[in-house]
C-alpha cells in the first residue's frame, strides 16, 4: 500500500512538472492553435523598468508572457474546449456561435439575417444607383459587369439559429432590400441565395456544411455552373465546361474515406481547437474534370469575398484566360495574407476596368452591410472625375467596412433606439466636424456639413433652429441641415 502511495505521489509531481518540462525540453510536438493567436515575446526580466514596476505594467506584461509560454498550453486549452463543447455545446472561437443540433455559425451571418446590420434605404439606394451607372458605362464598351448575390448560412438554415437571437422576429435586412431595389433599377444580377434555398429540400448532399462558414465544397461546382452559363449568355463566348463526379462513382477517391470534414467544410470546426475534430455530417467531395476543347478566351476581374477562394484556382484559372481576384476589393489574391499583404493598385482605375472583358462583383450575405467594399463608389468616381464625395460619406464608408467600428455602431444604435443609418451618419459628421483642419471642404456637401457643425456648437443658433423644428414639426437634425444648406447658399450668393 505504501509503495502504491509513493508511485501515485511521484506521478502527481511529474504531472505538475510536465508544463515546465515541456517548456524547456519540448518533450511533445504540440499542434499550434488555430485562429487569431499571436504569441508574445518570451518572459524576460530585461523588460523591467522602475516606471513599469510602479504603474504595474511590468507585472501584467510578465504574467501574460509566462501564461502564454506555459508548456502544454495549447493541449490544455484544447482539453478545456473539448470539455465545454462535448458537455455543454459551448464554443470558445471568438465571433462564432453554436446553434441548435450543433450547427455552427459565424455570428455576423445571424445579425445580417435578423436585420441588426441593416444599413438603410438611402445608403443602399446610392450604392446601387452608382453601380447601375458603372454597369451602363462599361456596357458602352461591351464589358458586362455581373452582380452576384452569394448565399448565406443564416438564411439557408434559420431553423437552427439559437432562440436568443430571436430569428422569428427579424426586421428588414440588407439582402431583402438589395434584391428589391436591384429589381426596381433593372440591374442584371444572379441571386444564388434564392437559388440555394430553392434547392435545399431536394439536394442529396448539404449545400452548407454543419461545421463551416462558406458554401460546401459539394455546392461550389453548382454555383460555378450557374455563373458559367450566365457569363456565356452575356458575352456570347463559349467557355471551358466541366463535369463533377461524386465519390460514390469513384470509390478509390481518398477524401470519401475521411472521418472529418475537408477544407472549408470544417473552417469553423478547426477554430474550435478541440482534442477530437468534429465528425463528418453528410459532406461529399466531388472530383472536377474540365473539357479543354473550348479555349480560354476571356480576361476577367473578380471583386469578391472569401467565397471565391474555393473557385479561383480550381475553376477560374481553367475558365478564364486571365483572372485578377481583388479580395474584398482591397488585397490582391493570392498575396492577401502576406506580411504585409499586396494591396490592389487603384490608380487610373477607369482604364484598368476597361482592360477586362468581363467583371464579376460577388458578395455574400454576411458582407452586404459593407456596400460592395466601396467598389461602386470608386468605379463611379473613376468614370465621373468631376464628382467629389464628401468627407462625411467617406467616413460612413469607413465605418461600414471596419468590423469593430461597425459593430460598435450597431450596439450604439440599439441602445439609443435609433436606426443604424442615422447613427453611422451622425458619428461620421461628428468625426469630420471635430477636426475641421484635417477635413478641409472640397465639395459643396462638405461646406454644408461644416456649417451644420457650427450650428450645433453655437448655443444661440442651435436654440433658434430647435424652435423652427418645433414650429414645422420636423426632427431637429433635419432642421439643422435645412438651415445649413440655406446659410451655405446665401453665403455663396453674396460672394
Amino acid at each position: 500500500m505504501r509503495t502504491a502511495k509513493i508511485i501515485f505521489f511521484i506521478l502527481v509531481l511529474l504531472l505538475l512538472a510536465l508544463p515546465a518540462l515541456q517548456r524547456h525540453f519540448d518533450l511533445f510536438d504540440e499542434k499550434p492553435l488555430k485562429g487569431f493567436y499571436s504569441k508574445s515575446e518570451k518572459p524576460a526580466l530585461s523588460s523591467f523598468t522602475p516606471k513599469g514596476w510602479f504603474n504595474g505594467t511590468f507585472q501584467d506584461t510578465l504574467a501574460n508572457r509566462i501564461n502564454e509560454h506555459t508548456g502544454m498550453r495549447a493541449s490544455l486549452i484544447r482539453i478545456n474546449n473539448q470539455y465545454d463543447y462535448s458537455l455543454f455545446s459551448l464554443i470558445h472561437a471568438q465571433g462564432f456561435v453554436s446553434g441548435r443540433k450543433g450547427m455552427l455559425y459565424e455570428e455576423d451571418y445571424i445579425h445580417e439575417y435578423t436585420g441588426d446590420f441593416f444599413i438603410g434605404h438611402q445608403t443602399i439606394d446610392k450604392k446601387l444607383a452608382r453601380l447601375k451607372n458603372v454597369m451602363d458605362s462599361l456596357r458602352s464598351y461591351n464589358i458586362p459587369l455581373i452582380l452576384v448575390y452569394e448565399p448565406g448560412k443564416a438564411s439557408f438554415y434559420p431553423e437552427y439559429i439559437s432562440r436568443r437571437f430571436h430569428p422569428g422576429n427579424r426586421s428588414e435586412n440588407n439582402y431583402d432590400y438589395y434584391i428589391r431595389k436591384s429589381v426596381a433599377l433593372g440591374l442584371p444580377f444572379i441571386d444564388l441565395n434564392r437559388y440555394f434555398r430553392m434547392m435545399k429540400d431536394t439536394s442529396r448532399y448539404p449545400l452548407f456544411p454543419k461545421y463551416g462558414m462558406h458554401w460546401s465544397l459539394y455546392a461550389v461546382p453548382i454555383a460555378v455552373d450557374t455563373l458559367l452559363k450566365t457569363i456565356e449568355n452575356t458575352t456570347s463566348k463559349t467557355l471551358p465546361r466541366f463535369t463533377s463526379h461524386l465519390p460514390s462513382a469513384l470509390p478509390s477517391f481518398h477524401p470519401s474515406t475521411l472521418s472529418t470534414p475537408l477544407g472549408t467544410d470544417n473552417d469553423i470546426g478547426e477554430l474550435l481547437n478541440l482534442v477530437c475534430q468534429p465528425k463528418r455530417s453528410g459532406e461529399v467531395y466531388p472530383v472536377i474534370r474540365f473539357d479543354t476543347t473550348a479555349g480560354r478566351s476571356l480576361d476577367a476581374l473578380v471583386i469578391a469575398d472569401s467565397y471565391y477562394v474555393n473557385i479561383v484556382d480550381t475553376f477560374g484559372s481553367k475558365i478564364f484566360r486571365k483572372q485578377d481576384y481583388w479580395y474584398y476589393n482591397n488585397k490582391l489574391y493570392p498575396y492577401q495574407n502576406n506580411d504585409p499583404p499586396v494591396y490592389v493598385d487603384k490608380s487610373d482605375l477607369r482604364n484598368k476596368l476597361l482592360g477586362y472583358q468581363v467583371i464579376l462583383l460577388m458578395v455574400s450575405e454576411i458582407n452586404l452591410h459593407c456596400g460592395f467594399w466601396n467598389f461602386a463608389d470608386e468605379a463611379y468616381l473613376a468614370f465621373h472625375p468631376e464628382v467629389k464625395d464628401s468627407w462625411v460619406y467617406q467616413t460612413e464608408n469607413m465605418i461600414r467596412n471596419e468590423r469593430e467600428w461597425f459593430r460598435f455602431m450597431v450596439n450604439k444604435a440599439r441602445l439609443e433606439k435609433r436606426t443604424l443609418e442615422e447613427m453611422i451618419h451622425g458619428d461620421a459628421r461628428y468625426v469630420v466636424n471635430s477636426d475641421p483642419a484635417k477635413f478641409p471642404p472640397r465639395c459643396c456637401q462638405d461646406s454644408i456639413y461644416q456649417i451644420a457643425g457650427l450650428i450645433t456648437n453655437s448655443a444661440d443658433w442651435y436654440e433658434s433652429v430647435k424652435k423652427k423644428a418645433v414650429e414645422r414639426n420636423i426632427p431637429v437634425d433635419s432642421m439643422v441641415m435645412i438651415d445649413a444648406r440655406y446659410t451655405h447658399d446665401t453665403w455663396k450668393k453674396n460672394r
